[in-house]
């Protein structure tokens, strides 16, 4: 449910209404940050020009260029320039070292909020909370979604992070399909996971080289998987009965387990499945030994990118997931929530030019440049309609060559300039999925240092178990007779105490909500 990076994720009303909600694990709350009579921004000339220390994490895919352009329209909209450090390697270890050191940058991207409330409570980062008057954007942010204000949230109530919003969307899980093999055979889409069954084994029938159900990456799509079930690949809030849970004690775990050992046993998922990484469950469809898969969305576009032009009218479209059982349910995890964000020096110099930025990227006009960048350069207007320069190729060429959406560059992310750069196929995924996904989505929330040490202690013993027990179950190399003493083993190893933390945590953050 948790390397860092700062992305500052924009949502304006257009893209609400056209994407939903695109926060993982948020439920309610307005989507559309800044509609209702936003507090004004100044302009830069009211402010003298600031140089900025800002560490970043530097995405391999798109690495930091100090002559990106979107540093130059934040500067000609804010007045305001960085110095920015772009850690080669290990981020985490350079956020450490930077806080030991005291000689922090200004601002930094941060990995995740354990790690902004670690080095929050120390004393080296600024409690935002403390501040949010002189963030009038960023406060009506969270005024808006107060379930993102849980989740910035430190166990006794203070922040020291703030979120990224926005550019999750493209990396919810779903499932996928080839669609003109489907269309080819005449096919069905699978409803159940006895249908589910019945058509992968008709491929398989047509294609006895194949493995036509891929997943792949260990326990991963299991996550997606387990909520076909109405159950959880781990610890869960069931919203219905006001309680925590952990899933894989659960009978409805046991059934999808049971489905995926008929799959593995028949030929129906990869043998290896356990194993197997991005490139060769790409290398599947390119074989043509795959026709469905449990992946995020954007694996749309990146297979049809990889083999439209390989394979004669290869498709990939979004799938609706199957219900798996009697309790069933045709829904995604949402898996998507960014848990990266930004930190602010306590020691800062320059603590009001960091506030100040900082706010104008949750502002109406700062979401709007972060997001499209400038008429003209980024972004064209034709019959009054915004839309990417035509001359980025795709979402990765915009990243790479302006440095839009890049980590340091901005916090709340509008995806409508990208939504229009996906092909159809993701496009029209991405218009259903909110139909297909959980709603209320899990709450997240902090934990005390003990509870963390407890979690650790007794929660890698119980996945330890688990993900060993559960990978013999599928394979075959434990009999599903055995599943009572797994789930006493399991209650032996402390789940009820596991849960129990999260209980109490819960509990806790949604009291510091009520004050």
């Amino acid at each position: 449910m948790r390397k860092q990076a700062w992305e500052k994720a924009t949502k304006t009303a257009a893209a609400a209404a056209l994407l939903g909600t695109v926060l993982a694990g948020c439920g309610g709350g307005s989507a559309n940050p800044g509609t209702e009579k936003p507090p004004e921004s100044s302009g830069p000339t009211s402010h003298p020009p600031v140089k900025l220390n800002m560490m970043v994490d530097s995405h391999p895919n798109w690495p930091y260029k100090e002559d990106w352009p979107i540093y130059k329209y934040i500067k000609e909209a804010t007045n305001i320039e960085f110095n920015v450090q772009a850690p080669p390697n290990d981020y985490g270890t350079a956020i450490n070292l930077a806080v030991s050191s005291g000689d922090m940058p200004d601002l930094m991207t941060i990995t995740n909020l354990a790690t902004a409330n670690k080095h929050g409570n120390s004393g080296a980062f600024l409690n935002i909370f403390d501040h949010l008057d002189e963030m009038p954007n960023y406060k009506k942010f969270l005024e808006d979604h107060p379930e993102v204000k849980q989740r910035v949230m430190s166990a006794d109530g203070k922040s020291y992070y703030l979120p990224l919003y926005g550019l999750e969307k493209e990396s919810r899980r779903s499932w996928l399909y080839r669609s003109d093999v489907f269309e080819k055979h005449g096919l069905e889409l699978p409803k159940t996971y006895d249908e589910l069954y019945e058509v992968a084994k008709k491929l398989k029938e047509l294609y006895p080289d194949s493995y036509p159900l891929a997943i792949f990456g260990g326990m991963s799509p299991l996550g997606n998987m387990a909520t076909n079930f109405n159950t959880f690949n781990w610890q869960y809030y069931d919203y219905d009965k006001d309680e925590w849970r952990y899933g894989p004690v659960e009978e409805n775990y046991k059934l999808m387990l049971t489905y995926l050992n008929k799959f593995y046993k028949e030929g129906l998922i990869p043998p290896d499945f356990m194993s197997i990484q991005r490139k060769q469950f790409q290398d599947l469809f390119a074989q043509e030994k795959a026709f469905m898969a449990v992946d995020y969305i954007g694996s749309i576009d990146q297979l049809m990118s990889l083999l439209k032009d390989q394979i004669p009218g290869f498709k990939v479209e979004f799938m609706p997931p199957p219900a798996g059982g009697p309790e069933g349910k045709p829904l995604n995890e949402y898996s998507g929530f960014m848990p990266k964000g930004w930190s602010v020096a306590s020691n800062t110099k320059n603590r009001e030019a960091v506030l100040r930025y900082l706010d104008f990227l949750y502002s109406p006009e700062g979401i709007e440049l972060v997001s499209w960048g400038k008429e003209g350069e980024t972004y064209i207007v034709e019959n009054g309609e915004k839309k990417i320069n035509p001359e980025y190729t795709s979402f990765a060429d915009l990243r790479t060559r302006t440095g839009i959406a890049t980590y340091g560059s901005f916090t709340v992310h509008d995806m409508e300039g990208f939504f229009k750069m996906f092909s159809p196929e993701m496009q029209e995924g991405l218009k259903v999925i909110d139909q297909y996904s959980l709603n209320p989505q899990q709450p997240v929330f902090a934990f005390t240092d003990q509870e963390n040490e407890e979690l650790g202690i007794t929660g890698e013993s119980i996945k330890k178990y688990m993900e060993e027990s559960v990978g013999k179950f599928i394979l075959g190399q434990k009999s599903f007779d055995e599943w009572d003493a797994y789930v006493a083993e399991m209650e032996r190893l402390g789940v009820q105490k596991y849960v129990d933390i999260y209980k109490k945590a819960h509990d806790r953050a949604k009291s510091l909500m009520d004050k």
